[in-house]
Order: C-alpha cells, then structure tokens, then sequence
C-alpha cells in the first residue's frame, strides 16, 4: 500500500529526476574508477556533481519565463527535482570527501554543522515545494522563497569566487534569474513577425 502511494506520488513527472539520478550515480562511479578510490577521485566526484547540481538550478530557476516563449521547454518543477536529485548526489561525495579520505580525524565545527543543515534544509525545501499545488498559497511561496535564497547564496559565492575565472559563473547566474522573468509574447508582436 504504502509502495503504491510513493509510486502515484513519484508519477511520471519525476521520473526525469530519477534517471537525472541514476546517470549522476553512474558517471561519479567512472570518475572513481579514473581518478582511483582516493582523494583526487573523491574531489573530483565533489566538483563535478556541484557543477551538474548547479546546471539544473539554473535552468529550473529561468524555466517560467522560459516556458512562456518556448512551448515544449520542461516543466519548471521537474528540473527543479533534477537538482535536488543531483544535489543529494553532491552531498553525499562531500561527505564522503570529509570521512572516508580526510587527512585526519574527522572533525567539524558548529558553524560548518549549521551551514550543513541549512543548505541541506533548503535544497530538500525546494523540491518538496516544486510540484504546484493550486489553491495552495503557502507551498508556492515557500518555493520561491528558496529558489531565490539559493540563487542569492549562488550570486555570493560566485561574485566573491577565490578563483577569478570562476567569478564569470556570475553571469550565468544572473541571467537565469532575468530570464525568469520574461514578459509574455505579445500577440500584437507575433502577427507582426507573420505579416514581415
């Protein structure tokens, strides 16, 4: 019974996050199996799934406005779920990067912890909120309070990146977010563009 409630509440909509998942899976296997079961393996798989995790955020957070010019664009909150997807993925290699190959003990400050929980809080907060729920006011705005709370964090780190070819990421950011909010195509425009 409860299988059959998580398959109906899972549907064919998430689906593309899982198999976002399953390639993420797949892909960090084959960078441990180039780079060896080591801590170049370790941080290689931590850069690579933040950058994957990074790419669905973007193009999750400029999905409306791009939706609204193109038709057969994917639904904002299926890619919005790819990045949870990912970004669970990326949690995981730095835990891993932190325990299973750190130079010493494992230890962790309460900063780093209230960082940790944070993040994590917000990451699962965005795809818990991504499917729209109509009537539903809350969900929505508890959804795009984390959407732009992880798109501010992203334009921080970026704006201040200690490797400065790293700070032109800033302009992807920025312009996912300004592509979310492109104006709908006016009519007027489009009957002009025929009649050319």
């Amino acid at each position: 019974m409860l299988l059959e409630s998580c398959e109906v509440l899972i549907g064919a909509r998430s689906k593309a996050s899982l198999r976002c998942g399953h390639r993420q899976l797949r892909d960090r296997r084959s960078e441990f199996c180039s780079f060896g079961w080591n801590v170049e393996g370790a941080g290689s798989a931590t850069r690579n799934t933040a950058r994957f995790a990074i790419a669905f955020f973007l193009t999750g957070l400029a999905a409306p406005g791009l939706k609204r010019w193109i038709a057969w664009f994917p639904e904002p909150f299926a890619l919005i779920q790819a990045f949870v997807a990912a970004q669970m993925i990326h949690f995981g290699c730095v835990a891993l990067l932190h325990t299973q190959f750190a130079p010493g003990d494992f230890h962790i400050s309460f900063g780093e912890v209230v960082i940790t929980i944070v993040g994590f809080s917000l990451v699962v907060a965005a795809g818990a909120t991504a499917i729209p729920r109509p009537g539903q006011r809350f969900y929505g705005l508890a959804h795009i309070s984390t959407l732009y709370v992880i798109f501010l964090i992203l334009a921080a780190d970026y704006g201040e990146h200690p490797v400065k070819l790293l700070r032109l990421m800033l302009i992807p950011v920025l312009l996912a977010m300004l592509l979310r909010h492109l104006p709908r195509r006016s009519e007027r425009g489009l009957s002009a563009n025929v009649s050319s």
